[in-house]
């Protein structure tokens, strides 16, 4: 089985499962080489080998459980992540026309989000190696049979061990992108809706000004002459006349 290691393995392993979903059937590499078995069984009774044999069916059964469960879950977070792509592009409208360090942000979580897919889809589609033991070569073996058999499980048990443990982290690391993303485009889209917020300031008004578009009076034109009107006579206001008294002279008459 290939292996990485060294400085960013578990960053470059990432990536190398998810170029796989370009190259089906190719075997994915591990962590590490399955520790070899190096003990000898010639020393165990048959009871004791009846006892490895059956803890090695038990052992290859919960490796085989244990992938199968997360690849349930690799659907499930690839379905999520699906829908998260298809929100983060769903709005690419909005953010363009924003500040370069949204832009930047978007990008990002569009980013994590279809490197969480690929994550997803890998640990679905890629190829687990796995010990079986095949029945077919196991009778064209030099008796005792049931010693072979206690050395296969033996010798095969490291092999799903690792092998489960490498999808396990290549789905860590997939739920860790899709959920970064997420957090990245909901600030990103917090901060879009805060910005789009319209902002209504009313416009001074001048209550004692009016003003008109059209010209009092065009170029080239007198005004009209105004109308003559007949002028209206002052009424006449007549003071009540006062009764005169006539005072007539006294005679006096002398006898």
């Amino acid at each position: 089985m290939p292996t990485v290691t060294g400085r960013f393995a578990e960053a470059r392993l990432y990536l190398h499962y998810c170029a796989a979903l370009l190259h089906p059937g190719r075997p994915l590499p591990t962590f590490a080489d399955p520790a070899p078995c190096t003990g000898s069984l010639d020393h165990l009774q048959q009871e004791d080998l009846t006892l490895l044999i059956e803890e090695g069916r038990r052992q290859f059964d919960r490796q085989a459980a244990d992938l199968d469960r997360i690849r349930n879950r690799a659907g499930a977070l690839a379905t999520v992540s699906l829908a998260l792509t298809a929100a983060i592009i769903a709005r690419s409208r909005e953010v363009l026309s924003e500040h370069w360090a949204l832009i930047a942000a978007w990008t990002l979580s569009c980013c994590l989000a279809l490197l969480a897919v690929a994550g997803a889809a890998a640990v679905l589609t890629g190829r687990a190696v796995l010990a079986r033991i095949d029945t077919a070569l196991a009778t064209q073996g030099t008796p005792p049979i049931q010693k072979q058999l206690a050395a296969g499980y033996v010798q095969n048990a490291s092999t799903g061990e690792e092998t489960v443990r490498t999808f396990l982290t290549v789905f860590r690391d997939a739920a860790t992108l899709a959920v970064a993303s997420a957090l990245i485009f909901f600030t990103v889209l917090l901060c879009t809706l805060h910005s789009s917020t319209p902002t209504d300031t009313p416009e001074p008004t001048c209550l004692t000004s009016t003003t008109s578009s059209q010209p009092a009076h065009p170029k080239g034109t007198t005004p009209p002459p105004a109308p003559h009107h007949p002028p209206t006579p002052a009424p006449s206001t007549q003071l009540p006349s006062r009764p005169s008294t006539t005072t007539a002279p006294a005679h006096s008459s002398t006898p």
